[in-house]
C-alpha cells in the first residue's frame, strides 16, 4: 500500500472510530410524531415567571453568610412561608445550552448535539415556550434565540442585549442582570400607552423568562467565593423582589401568577463548569405563587449528607424537595395549564403542586400519557428498522392503554393516591422502555466497530511486515505457487456479504453512517485476508527462528505493559512518575555518553514532580508564570552551548520572558482594575503569530531550528498559562531536546549532530530489519508517552473544566466562545506539535522508517482506544459518563491530531523563508 494512501485511509478510519461512540452511545433521544396531550384539570395560574440565575450554586444560595444572615432575604422568606423549595440535580455537561434545554424543554440533549452547535437547533424540539400562548424572554443572545427558533410560530418574543457587554475583565457583571430586570419593567410600563401589548399581557397561558447571566460571568471572572459573586446573589434577590412586586401590582385583579426560580448549572471553586462535581450539578429551586405547593411533606430520598447540609443552611430537611432538572419543564407546564412538551422525559414533582389531590392526579395522568406516547412511537420506529424485533417485556402498547384506562377510572372514583402511584409506575416503565428501544441496535454497531478496530491493528502489522526484505522476498517466491482461485473466491464471498449488509441497511432505512459502520470491517478484513501469503511467511519465519521469537515475545510483553501503564495514567496521574523512571532505567543500558545520561535522568526526575501537583486552574500564580518565562529564555540561550550551535537571532530568546511578564501584568490589571489595556492584546497576538513565522527565518540546521521552534512556541504557551504549567512547558521542551540527542547517540551516527540539516530526507525505504523495528517500537512508545505526559502532566480529564477565563485575558476580554475555546484547544494541543517536531529531528538523525513509526504509534493508540471503547458509559453517575467519553475522545484525538501535527512539524522544521 502506498504510504500516502495509508495515511489518508488511517485518518478516515480513525475519524469513523471517533464518531462511532456518539452513534452508539449518544444518539439523539428525540422522536417525532407524538400526539399532544392537553391538560384536563383547571390550574389556578394564568401566567408563569421563570427566573434563571445562570451559574448559581445551590450552596452559595442557601447558605448563611459570615454574619449568620441570608444573602437572599426575599426568596428565603418565600421558602419559609409561601412556597416550596429544594435542589435541582443537573446532568453533564453542565453548560448553559443543555441546562436551559433541560429546564424549558424537559429532555437532556445528547452529547454530540452539544458539541456540534450552540445557538442553532440541530433538531426540532418542543418546549414550554412553544406550548404557551405567548412568551417574552429577556437576556443573553447565546440562549434566547434557540427557543425562538424552536417555536412553531412567532409567539416567542426575545429581547437580547449586545454580546459585547459580556466582559470577563469587568469589575462587576451584575449589569447583565440589571439589563434583564430593567427591560422587563420597561415592557410593563409600555402597556400604559400600548393597548395591544396590554391586551396580550392580560391573556392566560403566558410565560415571562428572565435570564440572569451576571452570576455566571462574575463566577468566571472573580470565582464563586468572591465578593462580586456573593453580592451579585443579593442583587438578584433584590431584582426579583422588585419584579414580583411590579407583576403583582400589574395583575392586582387576579393574583394568578406562578413563579419559578432556579439555575441552569453551578460552578467550581475555581470558576469553571462543564463536568459533574456537586458544586456544578446542584442548583437551587424555589417555586411559589398560584398553584404552587406550600411545605408539603412527601416521600423523598435524601441521604445523610444532604440532610446534614440542609441543617447547616439553617433550613428544615423535611421541607426540602429535590428534583431532576428535566422535571421542572412538566412542573411549569402544569402550573400554567399548557401541554407538557412532547419530548419531555421529566416526571412531575407533585410536592411543588398545591394540595388539591384531584389536580395532582389529573396532571400526573397527563404526564404519564405524554411519556407513554413517546414510548409507543419509539417502539413502532424500532420495529420498522428491525428484521425481527424482540419487544420490551415489561410494557406493551396494550399495556399502556390498560394502565391509562385504569388510572382514569381511579380518578373518577376519587382514589387519587392510587392513581398518582400508578401514574408514576407507568412513567418509570415508559422511560425504561424508551431506553430499551433507543439502544436496541447498539449491539450490531458495537460489534462492527470492534471488528474494524482489531482489523486495523492487523493492517498496521501487515504494512510493517511488507517493509521487511526477508518477508517480501519469501512472499515473491510463494505467490507463483498459490492458486488464483483462492483470491477469486475471497472476493466473491466478501461481495456477497457486502451486498447482504448494504441491502439490509437500506431496507431498514438506517442513516448513511450505518452503511459505513457495517461495511468498514468487511473492507478491512478483505484486505487482511487478501495478503494471506504475508501472514504465512511471517509464521514460517517465526517458527524457524527461535531467538527472533523470544525477542518478539519480550518486546511485545514490555510494549503491552507500557500500554497498560499509559492507560492507568488516564485515571491516576502519579503513574506517569513511575513510567518516567522506568523509561530512564530502560534507556540507561544503551551505550550513550555519561553527560547525556545525567541530563536525561536529571530533567526526567524534575518532570516527575508535575504529575504530583494539583491540576492547573484552581490557584493562579503569576510568579510561576514569570519564572517559566525566565527559565525558558535562559534555557534556550545556554542550550546552544551544550548543543554546540550559535543562533543568528539572539533576541528571539527574550520572547518567553516577555510572555511571562505580559501574562502576569494581565492578571494584575484584571484583578485590581478590572480591565486589560489594548497594547497587551496587540503584544499577545503578535507573539502568537511570530511563533509560527520567526522559526522559518532561521537556518534548517537541526539544533537551530528546534531551539527556535521551542522558544517561540513556549512563548505562546506561557501567554495562556496560569501557574506551574508555564514551567512545565519549558522543562518538557528541554527533555525533548535531550531525547533528540539521546536517540542520535543510540543510533551511533558518527556525523556531528550540530552539522545535520533538516532538508535531508527521512528514509521511507525498506532497508530496515526487525532489529531496527524494535528500536522504532521504543521510539514510538516514548512518543506516545510524551503525548500523554503533555496532557496529564499539568491536569487530568477535568483540565478543560478547570479552565479559568483569566487564561485568555491577554488576548480577549469580551465573551467570544469560539475564540476562547480555540485558544484553550491551542494550549492543550501545542505540546503535541513540540513532540512531533522532536520526532522529525530524530527521524532525520536516525534514518527512521516513517512507515514503521506511524504503524507502531497507531497500534499503541488503537490498543488503548479499544480499552477506552469498552469503558464508555451512558449510565451511572454523570461524572463517570463524562470521564469515560473524555478518555476515548482524548485518545482518538491524539491519534488524529498527531498525523496533522507531523505535517505541521515537517513544514516548521524543513521550510525556510
Amino acid at each position: 500500500m502506498n504510504y500516502f494512501v495509508f495515511i489518508v485511509l488511517n485518518i478516515l478510519v480513525h475519524t469513523i472510530f471517533f464518531m462511532s461512540i456518539f452513534d452508539i452511545y449518544f444518539t439523539s433521544p428525540l422522536v417525532h410524531g407524538m400526539k399532544v396531550v392537553y391538560p384536563t384539570a383547571q390550574t389556578p395560574a394564568k401566567r408563569l415567571v421563570l427566573f434563571v440565575a445562570d451559574g448559581l450554586r445551590a450552596d452559595k444560595f442557601f447558605e448563611l453568610d459570615e454574619h449568620g444572615k441570608t444573602r437572599s432575604p426575599f426568596l428565603r422568606n418565600i421558602m419559609i412561608n409561601n412556597g416550596t423549595w429544594g435542589v435541582s440535580h443537573t446532568r453533564v455537561p453542565t453548560e448553559s445550552r443543555p441546562g436551559h434545554i433541560a429546564l424549558i424543554a424537559g429532555f437532556y440533549e445528547d452529547v454530540s448535539a452539544i458539541m456540534k452547535g450552540w445557538k442553532e437547533n440541530l433538531v426540532e424540539f418542543d418546549s414550554v415556550f412553544n406550548r404557551s400562548r405567548n412568551t417574552w424572554a429577556f437576556g443573553s443572545p447565546d440562549i434566547l434565540p434557540m427557543f425562538a427558533k424552536g417555536s412553531s410560530g412567532s409567539h416567542v418574543h426575545v429581547h437580547c442585549y449586545d454580546g459585547s457587554i459580556e466582559s470577563f475583565a469587568g469589575s462587576d457583571s451584575s449589569i447583565l442582570d440589571d439589563w434583564s430586570f430593567d427591560h422587563f419593567k420597561a415592557m410593563l410600563r409600555n402597556t400604559e400607552t400600548n393597548m395591544t401589548l396590554n391586551k396580550l399581557l392580560k391573556q392566560d397561558k403566558i410565560i415571562f423568562f428572565l435570564h440572569l447571566l451576571g452570576l455566571d460571568t462574575n463566577g468566571h471572572s472573580h470565582k464563586p467565593m468572591s465578593k462580586e459573586y456573593l453580592s451579585n446573589i443579593r442583587k438578584v434577590d433584590e431584582g426579583i423582589q422588585q419584579t414580583v412586586m411590579l407583576i403583582d401590582k400589574f395583575y392586582s385583579d387576579d393574583q394568578k401568577t406562578a413563579y419559578v426560580f432556579t439555575s441552569d448549572h453551578g460552578m467550581t471553586d475555581w470558576g469553571s463548569h462543564g463536568a459533574g462535581l456537586p458544586s456544578e450539578t446542584l442548583t437551587p429551586l424555589v417555586v411559589w405563587g398560584a398553584g404552587a405547593g406550600k411545605h408539603l411533606t412527601v416521600p423523598k430520598n435524601l441521604d445523610n449528607e444532604a440532610i446534614e447540609q440542609t441543617r447547616m443552611w439553617g433550613l428544615t430537611p423535611e421541607y426540602r424537595q429535590d428534583v431532576n432538572q428535566a422535571d421542572i419543564a412538566p412542573l411549569m407546564a402544569v402550573l400554567v395549564g399548557i401541554p407538557i412538551p412532547v419530548n419531555s422525559v421529566g416526571s412531575l414533582p407533585s410536592a411543588y403542586i398545591s394540595s388539591n389531590r384531584n389536580l395532582i392526579a389529573e396532571s400526573m395522568l397527563q404526564n404519564a400519557k405524554q411519556i407513554a406516547e413517546q414510548f409507543s412511537i419509539k417502539m413502532k420506529l424500532t420495529k420498522e428498522k428491525s428484521v425481527s424485533m424482540v419487544p420490551f417485556k415489561k410494557l406493551s402498547l396494550s399495556g399502556v392503554v390498560d394502565r391509562e384506562r385504569k388510572i382514569s377510572e381511579l380518578i373518577r372514583q376519587g382514589d387519587y393516591e392510587k392513581a398518582i402511584l400508578l401514574s408514576y409506575d407507568l412513567i418509570d416503565l415508559a422511560l425504561e422502555g424508551l431506553q430499551y428501544y433507543h439502544t436496541y441496535h447498539r449491539t450490531y454497531l458495537y460489534l462492527s466497530v470492534l471488528l474494524s478496530f482489531v482489523g486495523w491493528i492487523f493492517v498496521c502489522l501487515l504494512i510493517m511486515l511488507q517493509q521487511d526484505d526477508l518477508i517480501v522476498n519469501q512472499v515473491k517466491k510463494l505467490k507463483p505457487l498459490a492458486n488464483d482461485n483462492t483470491q477469486k473466491r475471497l472476493v466473491i464471498v466478501f461481495m456477497i456479504l457486502g451486498a447482504i449488509v448494504a441491502t439490509t441497511t437500506y431496507l431498514l432505512d438506517f442513516t448513511a453512517f450505518y452503511f459505513i459502520y457495517f461495511l468498514l470491517p468487511l473492507f478491512i478484513w478483505h484486505f487482511i485476508l487478501k495478503h494471506y501469503h504475508t501472514w504465512q511467511v511471517c509464521l514460517n519465519v517465526l517458527t524457524l527462528n527461535a531467538s527472533l521469537r523470544k525477542k518478539l515475545l519480550f518486546h511485545c510483553t514490555i510494549g503491552l505493559g507500557g500500554i497498560w501503564s499509559l492507560i492507568l495514567s488516564f485515571f491516576y496521574r502519579f503513574v506517569l512518575l513511575i513510567v518516567i523512571l522506568l523509561v530512564v532505567a530502560f534507556v540507561a543500558h544503551y551505550n550513550i555518553s555519561s553527560q547525556t545520561k545525567r541530563f536525561w535522568a536529571s530533567v526526567s526526575i524534575i518532570l516527575c514532580a508535575f504529575p504530583l501537583l494539583p491540576v492547573v486552574g484552581r490557584s493562579p500564580n503569576p510568579f510561576l508564570v514569570v519564572l517559566g518565562g525566565l527559565l525558558g529564555s535562559t534555557s534556550a540561550y545556554y542550550g546552544q552551548s551544550w548543543l554546540q550551535v550559535r543562533s543568528q537571532y539572539n533576541l528571539l530568546y527574550i520572547l518567553p520572558l516577555l510572555s511571562g511578564v505580559v501574562a502576569s501584568t494581565t492578571s494584575y490589571l484584571s484583578s485590581n482594575y478590572g480591565y486589560v489595556i489594548t497594547p497587551i492584546h496587540i503584544t499577545s497576538w503578535s507573539i502568537l503569530l511570530l511563533g509560527w513565522v520567526l522559526p522559518l527565518t532561521t537556518s534548517t540546521n537541526i539544533i537551530n531550528r528546534i531551539l527556535s521552534i521551542y522558544t517561540c512556541q513556549c512563548a505562546s504557551y506561557i501567554l495562556i498559562s496560569l501557574s506551574y504549567d508555564a514551567v512545565f512547558c519549558v522543562v518538557f521542551c528541554i527533555l525533548l531536546c535531550i531525547w533528540l540527542k539521546l536517540e542520535y547517540e543510540i543510533a551511533h551516527v558518527e556525523r556531528p549532530l550540530a552539522a545535520m540539516d533538516f532538508v535531508e530526507k527521512t528514509s521511507i525505504g525498506s532497508e530496515q530489519d526487525f532489529k531496527m523495528s524494535f528500536h522504532t517500537l521504543r521510539r514510538s512508545f516514548i512518543l506516545v508517552f510524551f503525548l500523554v505526559l503533555s496532557f496529564f502532566g499539568v491536569g487530568n480529564i477535568a483540565s478543560i473544566n478547570s479552565f479559568d477565563v483569566q487564561v485568555v485575558l491577554p488576548f480577549i476580554t469580551v465573551f467570544q466562545p469560539f475564540i476562547m475555546g480555540s485558544l484553550l484547544a491551542y494550549k492543550v494541543l501545542l505540546p503535541y506539535l513540540l513532540v512531533a517536531c522532536a520526532y522529525c529531528g530524530i527521524s532525520v538523525v536516525t534514518k527512521t522508517n516513517l512507515n514503521q513509526l506511524c504503524c507502531f504509534v497507531i497500534i499503541i493508540s488503537d490498543v488503548m482506544g479499544m480499552h477506552f471503547f469498552f469503558m464508555v458509559k451512558d449510565y451511572g453517575s454523570w461524572l463517570d459518563i463524562g470521564t469515560s467519553i473524555s478518555h476515548y475522545v482524548i485518545n482518538m484525538s491524539m491519534t488524529l491530531s498527531l498525523l496533522f501535527f507531523f505535517a505541521a512539524a515537517r513544514f516548521l522544521t524543513s521550510q525556510k523563508l
